[in-house]
């Protein structure tokens, strides 16, 4: 039984069965053998899965498109942060500053890059990608653990973006029963020295659980499952709390509570990742295989509204791209016969917006503070 499984092994022997919220907490966070914070490729061709910004620095151009739009929209601001959730590899932070660099200097001269990573493993690999760009300068980033720790304390003008963050935060597993709703806890089946984690119902651990889906008016059918991501709202709170006027990008696949909770995702939305290879089972594996479920954008918009955060857009990613002008990269290219990166160019775009490809079920949510 690998290290971490054995914690959490001896965790539900000591305290009795755990939420599944604080089972994926550890599975992906667990400070030293965490999915996200133990050494190891996790993103690209030789990690578990591809992101957006991996396919193609075009991802990132689109975003600093946006950026240099916001900036104008809040009245070109001399400072104008941009502080980036889950940054993985760096590579996104890379192409959005080497676009602006390239394409907007008025933006980049105001511009202060934030990375928020709690991984010192990312973190050294973030280093190295954002030394190898020649069009930025390596003092436009700083690297903190959280929003609090942007001085002074705040972001005065600026965005805060998250790409791919809020389908791997912990959720709780719950269950409609005939006596009502119940949670999924993570107990242990089997012989003493030779038990396995599994999956059991009782009672709900907070009546949080029970309102979510009182005040998005849904039931679910009977022995229907699916995901609750309350994190989101403290998240929200966070953001909410240091960003005094600017904008919030959340990039994630999911839908709306209504797409999200009906009758055909019977078995919810939670899936696992391991090696480019979808693994049903999220008891297995543990700390080597990504968890994530699809993320709910009707009550971040809500909880966002609750919390001073104005819906300003819900869209497609493939439509967001599409407006900010990814086609236009088409018409820039001087000979399309003797260009060799135009195919990846095309191959890129089909990936990112066409159906079937990653944008398919991407939806970019923008909210906005105190701008008018």
């Amino acid at each position: 039984m690998p290290d971490l499984a054995k914690i959490i092994h001896q965790e539900i022997e000591l305290r009795g069965h755990i939420t599944f919220a604080r089972f994926m907490e550890q599975a992906l966070y667990h400070p030293q053998l965490g999915y996200y914070t133990s050494p190891g490729t996790k993103i690209g061709r030789a990690g578990d899965f591809y992101t957006a910004p991996t396919v193609n620095p075009l991802f990132g151009a689109m975003m600093a498109r946006q950026l240099y739009q916001m900036w104008v929209w809040a009245g070109r601001p001399a400072q104008w942060v941009v502080a980036e959730y889950g940054p993985g590899t760096g590579i996104l932070a890379r192409d959005i500053t080497a676009a602006i660099s390239r394409d907007h200097p008025s933006l980049y001269a105001a511009l202060v890059y934030y990375l928020i990573e709690i991984s010192d493993e990312l973190k050294k690999i973030q280093q190295q990608t954002l030394a190898t760009s020649e069009l930025v300068e390596i003092h436009k980033f700083h690297w903190v653990e959280n929003l609090a720790g942007i001085g002074p304390g705040y972001i005065e003008n600026g965005c805060v973006l998250a790409n791919e963050l809020v389908d791997a935060f912990p959720v709780h597993l719950v269950k409609q029963s005939d006596s009502g709703l119940q949670e999924l806890y993570v107990s242990l089946s089997g012989s003493e020295g030779n038990s396995v984690f599994t999956l059991m119902a009782g009672p709900l651990s907070t009546p949080e659980l029970s309102e979510y889906f009182s005040i998005q008016n849904v039931r679910l059918e009977k022995d229907q499952r699916a995901e609750v991501n309350l994190q989101a709202r403290e998240w929200l709170a966070e953001v909410s709390s240091h960003l005094k006027r600017g904008y919030l990008i959340t990039i994630d696949y999911g839908t709306t509570s209504e797409e999200l909770y009906a009758a055909h995702r019977f078995d919810g939305t939670l899936r696992c990742f391991y090696k480019h290879r979808l693994v049903e089972n999220p008891l297995i594996n543990i700390g080597v295989q990504d968890i994530t479920a699809h993320v709910n954008f009707s009550t971040l918009a809500t909880w966002g509204q609750q919390l001073g955060l104005q819906k300003k857009e819900l869209i497609t990613q493939p439509q967001f791209l599409l407006n900010l002008g990814i086609l236009d990269i088409l018409q820039k290219q001087p000979d399309y016969t003797q260009n060799t990166d135009f195919a990846k160019i095309t191959s890129a775009i089909k990936q990112l917006v066409l159906p079937g490809g990653m944008g398919d079920i991407f939806k970019v949510l923008v909210q906005e503070k105190d701008v008018s």
